[in-house]
């Protein structure tokens, strides 16, 4: 499976160091939580709740175990080790109470350098978009494989790749898609999801309703806000925002759920997880009712559609999920087509 642009369903070992990762970091936090909330004889029973033990599991601790556990590139460490950081230090403005903070202080005063890092990694990532996947989408047409290589190339394959694919999907269909009847994508057969009960129609109603509203309400925040900086920043974050829709909203149209030679791959616009399904995992495929509750063990692609489409898997092919429903434009063709190649 690892041709396809987006990762697999089977568990490696890789898989579960991230699970383990994650456990680890977990417990981290869970205890430096108890360190300054809890009153016991470390913290001197809450008179005395030492910062740095925190932010050196920020700075060294987790990093170092990220590495020996995954043993990335140089590259692509530094760039997991500035994300954690970050992930690390607004941990530390949440966990630490305020009459404790002392270095934390500090660093929050540093907020607007932390702003303008951020802002430069999304400069980054747009000329990025602009100019490497414009010139490989020349070669190909194949935008999924395109974006991938363009990342891949900078950042490697672990790390801080993944959230720079996602950032770079929503600025390369929120702003720079053209002509989308002319890209390309994975798989042999392609099944498409945004005229299902008005799909597309629904979401460009919603972004509509928002540019109508926008106007109006920032123009009212400026006028009655005490601080102009807040009137700004909240400016900002509804435009971006309002890309995340627009992105979500083109992609919708063009990246269909596609039938390859080997595995099913589900594509649901660009704020999902896109998902590589095996058939020899696939246990059958029925039409089903719109009426299925978010529980445990399935997964629901539907954005704004209603679902038809039931994949029931088998016991251990993709644990812990057991069904994955879809929402598609014409579910009869599709089951046809599946059940032809199961």
């Amino acid at each position: 499976m690892s041709g396809y642009p987006f990762p697999g369903v089977v568990m490696s070992g890789g898989m579960s160091r991230k699970y383990w990762f994650a456990l680890i970091v977990s417990l981290i936090l869970m205890a430096h939580y108890f360190y300054f909330r809890v009153p016991f004889v470390a913290n001197e029973y809450g008179r005395n709740m030492a910062e740095w033990p925190l932010l050196g599991d920020v700075l060294v601790s987790v990093p170092m175990l990220y590495y020996f556990m995954f043993r990335p590139s140089l590259r692509q460490f530094l760039a997991a080790w500035a994300g954690m950081v970050a992930a690390g230090l607004l941990a530390g403005r949440l966990l630490i109470p305020e009459e404790s903070k002392h270095l934390w202080r500090g660093i929050e005063s540093l907020w607007l350098p932390i702003v303008l890092a951020e802002s430069a990694l999304e400069i980054y990532l747009l000329v990025l978009v602009v100019r490497r996947v414009k010139a490989l989408l020349r070669l190909s047409g194949n935008v999924d494989e395109a974006l991938e290589t363009a990342i891949h190339s900078r950042f490697g394959r672990g790390g801080f790749a993944p959230f720079a694919l996602f950032e770079m999907r929503i600025w390369y269909y929120g702003l720079f898609m053209r002509k989308g009847e002319r890209l390309r994508f994975c798989g042999e057969q392609h099944f498409s999801y945004d005229k299902n009960h008005g799909n597309v129609s629904n979401q460009f109603a919603i972004i509509m309703l928002m540019l109508f509203e926008m106007p109006l309400s920032h123009l009212m925040l400026h006028l009655m806000s005490a601080k102009q900086w807040v009137s700004w920043v909240a400016d900002i974050l509804t435009l971006w925002g309002m890309l995340y829709l627009v992105a979500e909203y083109r992609a919708s149209q063009w990246r269909p759920v596609s039938l390859d030679r080997d595995a099913l791959l589900i594509r649901n616009g660009v704020l999902s997880r896109d998902r590589v399904i095996a058939y020899d995992v696939i246990e059958s495929v029925v039409r089903c009712a719109d009426n299925v509750r978010r529980r445990r063990g399935i997964l629901r692609f539907r954005q704004m559609g209603s679902l038809n489409v039931e994949i029931r898997l088998r016991d251990g092919g993709m644990r812990p999920i057991t069904h994955i429903y879809l929402s598609l434009d014409k579910p009869d063709a599709f089951i046809d087509a599946l059940r032809a190649r199961l």
